[in-house]
């Protein structure tokens, strides 16, 4: 039974988040940006992993967060599959921020709803600079 196994990359990603987070708590101290910002780089993180790791094991995420996620995130993105790269960057960033933004105001919290769309744009710079430098996915 395989379990859900990531690169080194994509580890290497997650140590980001932490280092991150821990930066983020010295100087600000704010557990609201923090919360957010990690929720904001997860979603686009796990929308980032490959498809095929999904949909192999149907039966095992069949119910869990992590599909929930992909498959919100290729709906959202699903009309704009012919538009240029640019534009997709940019859209890519829009689902966990409206997600998030709406439980936020549906709770009628005074929480930074903007920290959930900075950790969407942190993780798609990573995203973004590992397409253009080229680095190679190793898995573990």
């Amino acid at each position: 039974m395989n379990g859900f196994l990531i690169s080194k990359r994509k580890t290497f990603e997650l140590v980001i988040l932490l280092a991150l987070n821990l930066l983020f708590y010295f100087v600000m101290g704010n557990w609201d940006f923090i919360i957010l910002f990690s929720l904001g780089f997860i979603w686009n993180w796990v929308a980032s992993q490959e498809k095929n790791i999904i949909i192999e094991n149907n039966r095992r995420y069949r119910f869990s967060t992590l599909k929930t996620v992909f498959n919100l995130q290729n709906l959202f993105l699903k009309p704009l599959s012919k538009m240029p790269e640019p534009v997709k960057f940019v859209v890519r960033i829009l689902p966990a921020g409206l997600f998030w933004s709406g439980v936020i105001v549906f709770n009628e919290s005074p929480m930074p709803w903007w920290a959930v769309f900075a950790g969407s744009f942190v993780i798609e710079l990573i995203l973004l600079e590992t397409k253009i430098l080229g680095h190679k996915e190793t898995t573990p």
